[in-house]
């Protein structure tokens, strides 16, 4: 990593001035950087010089060969005889590019420079390589003199205080004439018409405080771009190469081919919010962390827990609310997590692996599991007391201009933002989720980025480093579960309909259950036109990808671990195992093993199920598979005096939800008592009451100390006596 993405810097980059002549005139420029790097080139917006430029390029110069340039009539280059317009500044650019001598160079503009650069790139597309436009004008909703100027003031409150000072002596030494003329030029020209034309990539970039570029007008200028992209510098106004050099670097860097900004950038977007609160991952990951330290997690770990249960009493009250209303209310909740998709390029997962490690205790482990996300796995380390680091978390991002039952759009608005997130994080591969089927209500405002990490990386490896001693043992969780999918790029995946109520083909080749559920919620469509699929991959939210088995390998080799693999066909095929286990270690240490309390999905407490010493069946969700598979297990283990069922509430009656009185059923092949714990049954599947009942009830059940610890040996002198075919330990 270059000494910048580092946050230091040894010295000031010092640049020279450079001299070609173009056309009969000297053109001048600013060059420094790195001799033997990739060269880009800087464009400055109206009536400035290269020396407005001059912030970036310091920030570029440490990976990048920096040619900071001064158009015809601006800085210290000549004049042509008239003032230049768009298209005759974009000419003088590609001279001066083919007179330099520079292959196709990156480009990075500001304001009026975007649409010289946008010119050029339409008129001679072999010339210029990609580019970056920041702040790109005019916005056609808003070209005029008075509102442009109206807006430039608006925006100067958030530039730095010596920007005014630049375009004084740099406007004075133009002359206010050019710079008036120009400014007409650029309102003449409409960029918007150069935009379908270009062919290489281009990010565009806009400060969030921006008013001269609106958000709406970016997000235009993006759309008209063939292969287009779009970052948010927040809390930054028009002029991010002077006022915010640091952020806007580390923001291009990567796209330029620079090296990623990593988690200390100070661009870097905050752990708490990049992740997903109510996700499984998270869940698991947070319940198996409390579990360590002692504690319970109320609320789901998804509230401070001062705020835990005050949270817990208020939500049951959505259950007043009128069906539409507590649907919204879901909507809105689930969508308040979403990250903006322009600020996908602050997104680090190295920070998320360090606030994952952050939850655990720092301590001695003799394990610890790495891998596919169940919660089953959450429960197996809580009954060996290890720690369990899923290989998959969930990035919401907004997306509410895309329809639930839009799965094209939905892959096509999650292009852009994809490459920005892949560009930033070498190490991870993105699998994009659409499931109009289970996630109909928070499709509506957001869709789902699942990041797997193919690497380690320094957080997870550390951690590991520091707490297994040689000799304890790295499990790795494999789960088989594959998808379709529909292949957009390195690392990046579309997949269209997830595990659950029904299988990958239905989504597909649609059918009468399909066309009732759309019928049902009111859809114009009788079935979904998802992409072409060209492919499988590991399933988006459970499945493994073995690309991380290998840097686990080498590191459990390295330190002197023993690596076992767990591998399961599905994630709810570890849990009749878990169960038997649980029931096997209660005997042991002379517990009670007659009550089973059946999870679903992130309604899962490890510390009270160890305290109220039920045992644990953890199901994906309430969907007749999951029903027939905890079926399949009561009709084969030795009845359980008490069965208490938790349903998890999707808000949507969705093909293959179970009803309530499958699972009421379920409850009661228990010999004494079956019931329903913090689930009203009667509003399934939208009793969104439960969040708050869940932790309440069970956590209101008698409770004692935990029993000892399961140890390694116990685990394998109970897997010496199991046969399951639908899991291997080696």
């Amino acid at each position: 990593m270059s000494e910048l993405a580092s946050g230091s810097r040894v010295q000031r980059p010092e640049f020279a001035g450079s001299w070609a002549v173009v056309r009969g005139r000297r053109v001048h420029a600013r060059v420094g950087g790195r001799v033997d790097a990739p060269v880009v080139v800087l464009l400055h917006g109206l009536g400035v010089s290269s020396r407005y430029m001059l912030p970036l390029a310091r920030e570029l110069a440490p990976d990048f060969r920096v040619h900071a340039l001064d158009l015809p009539g601006f800085g210290r280059s000549e004049p042509a005889p008239a003032v230049l317009d768009v298209p005759g500044l974009a000419d003088a650019l590609l001279a001066w590019v083919d007179e330099a001598g520079l292959d196709a160079p990156a480009l990075v503009a500001n304001s009026i420079g975007c649409q010289v650069v946008a010119s050029a790139m339409a008129r001679s597309p072999e010339a210029l390589g990609r580019a970056v436009l920041v702040g790109p004008t005019f916005d056609r909703h808003g070209r005029g003199i008075p509102r442009q100027v109206a807006r430039l003031l608006r925006s100067g409150v958030h530039e730095r205080p010596g920007l005014v000072a630049v375009m004084a002596r740099d406007y004075a030494a133009c002359g206010l004439r050019r710079v008036a003329r120009t400014a007409r030029h650029g309102l003449a020209h409409r960029i918007e018409d150069d935009l379908p034309a270009i062919a290489r990539p281009v990010l565009v970039v806009r400060g969030g405080r921006d008013r001269v570029v609106p958000q709406r007008w970016a997000e235009e200028v993006t759309a008209a771009l063939p292969d287009g992209r779009l970052a948010v510098v927040p809390g930054h106004g028009h002029a991010l190469n002077y006022s915010a050099p640091g952020p806007l670097a580390a923001a291009i860097r990567p796209f330029l081919g620079g090296p990623p900004p990593g988690p200390d950038a100070p661009t870097a977007r905050p752990a708490t919010a990049s992740i997903a609160q109510f996700d499984s991952a998270t869940t698991f990951l947070k319940g198996t962390a409390a579990t360590l330290h002692g504690r319970d997690l109320p609320a789901l770990g998804a509230f401070p827990r001062p705020v835990a249960p005050l949270v817990e009493r208020v939500v049951p009250a959505v259950n007043l609310l009128p069906e539409r209303l507590r649907e919204q209310v879901y909507r809105i909740g689930s969508g308040s997590e979403a990250a903006p998709p322009g600020e996908l390029h602050a997104v680090s997962a190295e920070a998320l692996a360090r606030w994952m490690v952050a939850q655990y205790p720092r301590r001695e482990f003799p394990a610890a599991i790495v891998g596919s996300s169940s919660g089953a796995l959450a429960h197996l380390a809580a009954a060996l007391g290890v720690p369990y680091l899923p290989q998959t978390f969930l990035l919401p991002v907004a997306q509410p201009q895309v329809h639930p039952d839009d799965p094209r759009h939905g892959l096509a608005a999650g292009r852009g933002p994809g490459r920005m997130l892949l560009d930033a994080n070498p190490d991870v591969a993105l699998h994009h989720m659409h499931d109009p089927n289970q996630d109909r209500l928070s499709l509506a405002r957001m869709t789902y980025f699942r990041l797997k990490r193919r690497r380690l990386g320094p957080a997870f490896t550390g951690f590991l480093a520091e707490t297994l001693p040689r000799g304890a043992t790295l499990l790795v969780a494999d789960c088989r579960l594959r998808w379709p999918v529909t292949r957009v790029g390195d690392r990046h995946v579309f997949q269209f309909g997830a595990l659950g109520g029904m299988p990958a083909e239905e989504f597909r080749t649609g059918g009468v259950r399909v066309a009732d559920y759309l019928r049902r919620y009111g859809s114009d469509r009788a079935g979904w036109d998802p992409p072409p699929v060209d492919g499988d991959a590991p399933e988006a939210e459970w499945g493994f990808d073995p690309a991380l088995w290998d840097d686990l390998r080498a590191t459990a080799e390295e330190r002197g671990w023993r690596l076992r693999r767990v591998t399961f066909d599905a994630p709810a095929a570890l849990s009749p195992l878990v169960a038997d286990l649980y029931r096997w270690w209660y005997r042991r240490r002379d517990r009670p093993a007659d009550r089973l309390l059946v999870e679903s999905f992130v309604l899962i407490e490890p510390r009270l199920v160890l305290e109220t010493g039920v045992v644990p069946y953890w199901s994906e969700f309430p969907v007749e598979p999951s029903a027939a598979a905890l079926e399949r297990y009561l009709d084969g283990v030795e009845p359980f005096e008490e069965i208490l069922v938790t349903l998890f509430q999707h808000g949507t009656d969705g093909v293959g939800v179970a009803p309530a009185g499958r699972w009421r059923e379920l409850s009661a092949m228990a010999r004494r008592r079956g019931a329903f714990l913090g689930v009203d049954p009667r509003r399934h599947p939208r009793d969104f009451g439960s969040f708050g009942r869940f932790h309440r009830q069970l956590a209101g059940m008698p409770r004692a100390a935990p029993p000892a610890p399961l140890t390694l040996e116990e685990l394998d002198l109970f897997l010496a006596g199991r046969r399951d075919e639908s899991v291997d330990w080696s």
